[in-house]
């Protein structure tokens, strides 16, 4: 296994452990973060601290598995995967969308008309489904880049075996278990890791977007060749940031 797979879960893993003993404040840059993509209406969101995460409890769950998934692929995959998981696999991952689908909807219908639609939302149901459309949206991810950046990518399923699909769902079990459970020094880390999901995430759909404006898609050979499109889209990320959050501010008059 090449070394390079393993500089970025190390330092996701060494900013987690600093934000341990770093003060509160210093990390309120992650709430910006969040509310560019998040409600955070605190009612719907999880404290560790007594401070509420920079995500709801839905998006802390989906953009934590998200990045912890998408890091897993990075370490595990021997080759570019471009088809989706084989079947029976592939029904799960549609199960989590829907779930989260029917879950979100369910819950925006009681905070719109302040009525029970199907049952009366939870915290831990956010965050399970959550969870469950992480995964699902960082495999979708992985393999539309695997399909977008190189010019022979693996005609081989992204998941293909019972073991590789339980390992998997350990990433979601444990988001799930870990904020649940959110003792308090572990605000920063959990702080940290759903925030990096959202800027990991916009930052790979905004590159990938970079490499079809820049016409290389198929033709990435070495990962040397993504710089210019990843710089451009961690720049376009930081400014749909800034922009979203303006925006919001303007529109609740903050």
């Amino acid at each position: 296994m090449q070394p390079w797979r393993w500089l970025p879960p190390a330092l996701l893993f060494a900013a987690a452990i600093i934000s341990i003993g770093l003060p509160a404040d210093w990390l309120r840059p992650l709430d910006f973060i969040g509310s560019a993509v998040c409600h955070r209406i605190a009612e719907r969101s999880f404290f560790a601290a007594g401070r509420q995460l920079p995500l709801c409890a839905r998006d802390t769950g989906m953009f934590s598995t998200a990045l912890l998934g998408l890091l897993y692929f990075g370490l595990t995959l021997r080759q570019p995967a471009a088809d989706p998981p084989r079947r029976p696999f592939i029904f799960f991952f549609v199960a989590f969308f829907l779930a989260w689908a029917f879950d979100g909807f369910n819950s925006y219908w009681v905070l719109l008309t302040d009525q029970t639609l199907f049952y009366p939302p939870q915290n831990w149901l956010r965050l399970t489904t959550g969870a469950g459309m992480g995964l699902a949206l960082c495999s979708f991810a992985v393999i539309l880049a695997n399909q977008v950046l190189w010019p022979a990518p693996a005609r081989v399923p992204l998941v293909a075996s019972l073991r590789e699909f339980l390992r998997l769902l350990l990433l979601p079990a444990s988001v799930i278990a870990v904020v649940l459970w959110r003792p308090d020094p572990l605000y920063g880390p959990l702080a940290v890791i759903s925030s990096a999901g959202v800027l990991v995430m916009l930052t790979l759909a905004n590159s990938l977007l970079a490499v079809i404006t820049l016409r290389r898609q198929g033709q990435i050979n070495r990962l040397g060749q993504l710089g210019l499109p990843a710089l451009l889209g961690l720049l376009l990320t930081l400014a749909e940031i800034t922009v979203l959050n303006l925006l919001r501010a303007a529109l609740l008059g903050l």
